[in-house]
């Protein structure tokens, strides 16, 4: 959107509404716990192989497996000579842009809690 008065550009309502009317920054973190809990486990969701919670790497859009006994997928590969071979990859899912800002969003409040005690 181009306001012709200033030749500024604006690329978020957000922006628009705190330069033209004064509004206050839009805070996208809830206040309440039981909320905010439920929204990062929905989220994060479980891994596939061990159905344990996955884990979201902090600024990042990788969601993956933490538990160390997860194996992850086993991949068989046969060969022509008739052996066979068996390796495991571990979960990793990687999240689109609007997740990683939903991701960094909900899980601010534990990084700076992190942050405080280290």
């Amino acid at each position: 959107m181009n306001n012709k008065s200033n030749g500024k550009i604006y690329y978020s309502f957000d922006e628009l509404g705190q330069e033209l009317f004064g509004l206050k920054p839009f805070k996208k973190v809830t206040n309440d716990k039981q909320k905010l809990a439920s929204q990062q486990e929905k989220f994060l969701g479980i891994c596939p192989y061990c159905k344990q919670p996955a884990s979201y790497v902090y600024g990042t859009n990788i969601i993956t497996c933490k538990n160390e006994n997860c194996k992850g997928k086993k991949i068989v590969r046969k060969f022509d000579d008739g052996t066979f071979t068996e390796e495991y990859r571990p979960f990793i899912k990687m999240i689109s842009d609007k997740g990683l800002e939903i991701g960094t969003t909900i899980f601010s409040e534990e990084k700076e809690n992190e942050k405080r005690k280290g």
